[in-house]
C-alpha cells in the first residue's frame, strides 16, 4: 500500500491578514531565544560560545538579545532551501512565485555585545524529548510551528514523524523522540466567532471576552507555550458578547479595542494562574509583528509601501507606525501582574528587529487565492503582501554566543529564527497520511516489531486463557512490538459520522427541568444497582435528576420507548467495557424494562455477559464485562482487583467470541488503563515472560487490536458501533456501536473541586450543582489518551460513529454517588471521620447523567 505524502495545503480562502503573522513570526522565535537564554541554564545545546570583546559585558543576562543590527552573511544564510521544505506555503515561497532578487534571505540578526550560537537539530530535539511544544494564536505562530516544522523536518527520516490535524488544532510528532510540536488556531485567544482555522473573515468581529475554556482545555498538559495575539484587534471597536452564540438571550456591547484586548488578557492570565503548573510548563508571549504599508514612513514615496523594495532599513532604532504601543504597554501590564502572582510568562520582544526588515515581505511573489482584477495588475503595490514574510528569510541560524547558551535557550532561539524563516501566512491545513504508521514495518530502519493481531492458530497449542490466578514468570523491558492493522481503503480517514447533520447535539447546556426528568424513578426499576441507587443510600437532595441537556440550535428527540423497542425489535444491543459502560447498559434497561410485562421479561445471572430480554420484542440489551477491551487477568466481573494487570495487547478474540453477533455494540474502555503500568504477555509467549509499558501505550495497543477485528470483521451496512468519549474526574468514557460500530469513549475520575472551586480542597463530596462554566474541562480528562483514541477512530472513518459525551458530562460535579452507594468493604474510622476520602466520584447515580448518553445514543438509532 502506498504511503501518501504529508502535507500542509493551504485553505482556499485567505485568512486575516496573515502578513502579519509571518513577521511576528520571526519576532517571536527571537523573543523566545532570548527569554530561554534569560531564564534557562541548561548542558550545551549549541556549540560553546566564545567570549565577546566587548569588555563591559560581563554575563549573559547584561546581553539583550532583541538588540542588535542585521549583518549580510551569503555564507552561513539560508539554512535550508526553499525547495526542500516539504511544509513550505506558497504565500510565503517568495523564490518559487518569480522573485528574483533574493539577498533578503542571506541577512543574519546580530546582537550587540554578543553572538547567537550555532543551530543544531539534533540537540533541539533531544531537548524536546517527551515534550510538547504549543503554539497558541494566529497566522504568526501557526507560521513558526511551520517554520519549525520545517527545521525538524529534514533531520528526521520519514518512518518517525507524522503530522495531524484535528480541527484548530495541528500536532508534527517525532515519535523517535516522542516529541510534538503543535499549534492551536485562536487568534483573540478568548472565544470569538473566528474561531474556525479556515472560514474565519467575518464583517463583525464579536468576542466572548470571558471564554477561553473552549481553547485551553487543548494547551494543559503542554510543557512549553508561545502565545500570541495582536493583528485581530487592530480597530477602533469590537464587540463583545456576555452570554453564549447560541443563545437568544446573549448581551452585546461594542467597546474600545484597547479595553477589549485588556478584558482578554486578564481571561486569559486568570487561566494561565489557575491552570498552569509553573514548575513544569515555560511561558512565553510574542510581541507584536510590525508591518510596512506607508513608504513615507521611511523616506519612500507617499501612497508606496514594501512593492519594489530590497534593502533594509538601517536607521538604528526605526519605528514604524505597523505596531501600537497602548497594546504593547497592556501585554506589560498584564505580564508584570502575573508575575506578582508567582507565574513568569517571557516577553518575546521580536518587533524591533523586524520593524528593520521592509524588504523581506512576499510583496507580489506568492500565491493568490482570488485572481487579480485588471486594475491591481497595473498597480502591483495595491496588492502587495507587506504582512507576512518571505521564507527563507530572517536568519535562522545562530551562530555564536558570549557565554555558554543554555539549551533551552539555544533551542528556542534556534526554532524561533527558523520560525521566521519558514513562516506561512495563510490558514493552513495539514493532511496527515492515516495509514503511513502502518506501512512503518516495511521501513528497514524501523525500530518496532509489528504483530499479526486477532490469529486464532498462532501455535500448535493455543496460548493458556487469562484469569485472575494468572502470573508472569518474569517481567523485562517492552520489546516496542507494535500492532500491524490496516484501515478500510474504502474508508476516508476523517469522516466519521455526526450525530447529526445540521445541529451538534453534544455541545449545549444543562437546563433544571423537574417537570420531564427523571425518566423513571429509581425505586421502580427491579435492575438498579447498589453502587448507583444514591437516594436508597441515603442521598436526599434528588436535584441531579431533574437536570435535561439542552444542544445549542436544535433540541433532542423526544424519549419514546415503544419506538426504541421497535427499532430494537428482533436485535442485539450490546454495551461492551468496564463499570461505566455497564452503568450506562442499566441506565438503557430502567429507561425500557417498565413497558414490558412482568412474564414477558428476563435477566440472566451476573455473569460477564449479562442479558436483558424482552420477548414481545424478541430483543435483547446485555452487557459484556471487558473493561480493557483485549484479553485480561481481570475478566472476572467479580473478583477483578488485582495487584498486577495482566493482558494479552494483541487479541480480542476471547470476547468478541461474545459480541461478534450483535446488531448494536457500544464500546468503552478508559479507567482501567490509567492505574500504574500494565503488563503484556504476547499471544506468541509460551515461556509465560511479561513486557511492562505504561498505560497510555498499553491502550494504545488494545485499542488498535480491537479496531483491527472491526476492520477485518465489520459488515457496514449491517451493524452500528459506537465509541464513547472520555470524560473528566467525574465523567466517563464509553463507546458505543450499531451493528456497524460506533466506539464512544467516556471516563470519570475524581476529582478536586479546586478545579471549579479555586482554593477548594475537596472533590465531588457535598456538590449539588453542575458547573455554569460553559467549556469547562477538568483533569479527569487525559487529553493525550484522547488524542491516541481519536487518532484510532479516524482510521476507521465511518465504521464507527462516536458519543462523544466527555464535555457534557465534565460539567455535572453533582452527579455522582460520592458517599451515596453501597460499599462491598467495611469502612475504616479514618474515612468515616473524612467522608471525601471515599466519595466515589468516577461512576454516575441513577436517573441521572447516564439516561442522557442514552438518549444520545436514541438520537444515531
Amino acid at each position: 500500500m502506498a504511503t501518501k505524502k504529508n502535507q500542509i495545503v493551504p485553505p482556499p480562502t485567505l485568512g486575516i491578514r496573515n502578513s502579519f503573522h509571518s513577521l511576528i513570526a520571526i519576532l517571536v522565535t527571537i523573543l523566545v531565544i532570548a527569554v530561554v537564554y534569560l531564564s534557562q541554564n541548561g548542558g550545551q545545546l549549541l556549540e560553546k560560545c566564545s567570549k565577546s570583546k566587548a569588555s563591559s559585558i560581563e554575563s549573559d543576562s547584561s546581553c539583550n538579545l532583541f538588540s542588535g543590527k542585521w549583518v549580510f552573511d551569503n555564507e552561513s544564510y539560508p539554512l535550508y532551501n526553499e525547495k526542500q521544505c516539504t511544509f513550505m506555503s506558497d504565500q510565503l515561497a517568495c523564490e518559487k512565485f518569480g522573485r528574483q532578487d533574493l539577498s533578503f534571505r542571506n541577512w543574519r540578526w546580530q546582537p550587540h555585545h554578543c553572538d547567537l550560537p550555532r543551530f543544531n537539530a539534533t540537540a533541539l530535539l533531544e531537548r524536546l524529548r517527551n515534550k510538547r511544544l504549543v503554539f497558541v494564536g494566529d497566522s504568526l505562530n501557526r507560521g513558526m510551528w511551520v517554520s519549525m516544522v520545517c527545521l525538524l523536518d529534514s533531520a528526521i527520516l520519514p518512518s518517525f514523524k507524522t503530522m495531524h490535524a484535528n480541527g484548530s488544532l495541528n500536532i508534527f510528532k517525532a515519535t523517535e523522540y516522542n516529541a510534538s510540536i503543535e499549534f492551536y488556531w485562536a487568534p483573540l485567544l478568548v472565544e470569538s466567532n473566528s474561531d474556525d482555522p479556515v472560514s474565519h473573515r467575518v464583517p463583525d468581529r464579536i468576542v466572548r471576552i470571558q471564554a477561553i475554556e473552549k481553547h485551553a482545555r487543548f494547551w494543559t498538559d503542554a510543557d512549553i507555550l508561545v502565545f500570541n495575539s495582536y493583528l485581530w484587534w487592530r480597530r477602533p471597536k469590537m464587540k463583545v458578547l456576555w452570554g453564549s452564540f447560541e443563545s437568544s438571550d446573549g448581551i452585546y456591547k461594542e467597546v474600545k479595542m484597547l479595553r477589549v484586548y485588556e478584558m482578554a488578557l486578564k481571561t486569559w492570565s486568570d487561566w494561565l494562574e489557575v491552570h498552569v503548573n509553573p514548575n513544569k510548563t515555560q511561558l512565553f508571549f510574542v510581541s507584536m509583528s510590525p508591518i510596512h504599508e506607508r513608504a513615507q514612513e521611511w523616506g519612500g514615496a507617499k501612497g508606496k509601501n514594501c512593492y519594489g523594495e530590497t534593502e533594509q532599513i538601517f536607521k538604528e532604532g526605526y519605528r514604524g507606525r505597523g505596531t501600537d504601543p497602548k497594546m504593547m504597554r497592556v501585554v506589560e501590564n498584564v505580564l508584570d501582574n502575573l508575575k506578582t502572582r508567582g507565574l513568569n510568562v517571557q516577553m518575546l520582544n521580536i518587533t524591533q528587529l523586524s520593524d528593520y526588515r521592509k524588504e523581506a515581505h512576499p510583496s507580489i511573489y506568492r500565491k493568490q487565492w482570488e485572481p487579480l482584477t485588471e486594475k491591481q495588475i497595473s498597480d502591483p503595490s495595491s496588492y502587495a503582501d507587506c504582512d507576512h514574510w518571505c521564507l527563507p528569510g530572517v536568519p535562522d541560524r545562530w551562530s555564536k554566543k558570549k557565554t555558554q547558551f543554555p539549551l533551552l535557550a539555544l533551542l528556542f532561539l534556534v526554532f524561533i529564527v527558523l520560525s521566521i524563516l519558514h513562516y506561512e501566512r495563510s490558514i493552513l491545513q495539514i493532511q496527515e497520511d492515516q495509514d503511513h504508521v502502518h506501512n512503518d514495518h516495511h521501513h528497514q530502519q524501523s525500530p518496532f516489531i509489528f504483530v499479526k493481531p486477532n490469529l486464532s492458530r498462532l501455535q500448535s497449542r493455543a496460548p493458556e486463557v487469562l484469569d485472575r490466578f494468572s502470573r508472569c514468570n518474569s517481567t523485562r523491558e517492552y520489546s516496542r512490538r507494535k500492532i500491524e492493522w490496516t484501515a478500510d481503503r474504502k474508508t476516508k480517514s476523517g469522516r466519521r459520522r455526526k450525530s447529526s447533520e445540521t445541529c451538534d447535539v453534544f455541545s449545549g447546556k444543562w437546563v433544571f427541568d423537574n417537570t420531564s426528568y427523571p425518566l423513571y424513578k429509581e425505586s421502580e426499576c427491579p435492575y438498579m444497582s447498589d453502587q448507583l441507587a444514591c437516594h436508597k443510600h441515603g442521598r436526599d437532595d434528588l436535584s441531579y435528576q431533574y437536570w435535561r441537556w439542552q444542544p445549542h440550535g436544535c433540541n433532542l428527540k423526544r424519549w419514546n420507548v415503544t419506538e426504541i423497542w421497535e427499532k430494537l425489535r428482533g436485535k442485539r444491543l450490546m454495551f461492551v467495557g468496564d463499570s461505566l459502560n455497564r452503568g450506562q447498559w442499566i441506565s438503557m434497561v430502567c429507561l425500557l424494562q417498565s413497558v414490558i410485562p412482568a412474564d414477558k421479561k428476563s435477566m440472566s445471572p451476573n455473569a460477564p455477559l449479562t442479558i436483558f430480554r424482552a420477548e414481545e420484542y424478541n430483543a435483547t440489551i446485555e452487557f459484556l464485562w471487558a473493561p480493557l477491551l483485549v484479553e485480561s487477568n481481570s475478566d472476572d466481573p467479580v473478583n477483578h482487583r488485582l495487584d498486577d494487570r495482566i493482558i494479552r495487547p494483541d487479541t480480542v478474540l476471547k470476547h468478541s467470541s461474545q459480541w461478534e453477533h450483535a446488531d448494536i455494540l457500544i464500546f468503552n474502555t478508559y479507567l482501567w488503563w490509567r492505574q500504574g503500568p500494565v503488563k503484556l504477555l504476547w499471544s506468541t509467549e509460551e515461556s509465560g515472560i511479561c513486557e511492562k509499558l505504561d498505560g497510555l501505550g498499553a491502550m494504545e495497543l488494545a485499542m488498535e487490536a480491537w479496531a483491527d477485528w472491526i476492520t477485518t470483521k465489520v459488515d457496514p451496512h449491517r451493524k452500528k458501533k459506537f465509541c464513547r468519549m472520555i470524560g473528566g474526574d467525574h465523567p466517563s468514557n464509553k463507546f458505543s456501536a450499531d451493528v456497524t460500530i460506533r466506539p464512544i469513549p467516556l471516563a470519570i475520575i475524581p476529582m478536586r473541586n479546586r478545579e471549579w472551586n479555586p482554593g477548594s480542597e475537596g472533590n465531588c463530596y457535598s456538590e449539588k450543582t453542575p458547573i455554569n462554566l460553559e467549556g469547562y474541562w477538568g483533569s479527569g480528562s487525559d487529553l493525550p489518551t484522547m488524542r491516541m483514541v481519536d487518532k484510532v477512530l479516524n482510521k476507521l472513518g465511518s465504521k464507527v460513529s462516536v458519543l462523544n459525551i466527555t464535555q457534557l458530562s465534565e460539567y455535572r460535579k453533582d452527579g455522582h454517588p460520592s458517599v451515596y452507594r453501597k460499599f462491598w468493604e467495611p469502612l475504616k474510622p479514618e474515612q468515616l471521620s473524612n467522608p471525601a476520602s471515599y466519595s466515589d466520584c468516577i461512576h454516575w447515580c441513577l436517573p441521572g447523567v447516564p439516561d442522557v448518553w442514552n438518549e444520545l445514543l436514541f438520537q444515531f438509532l
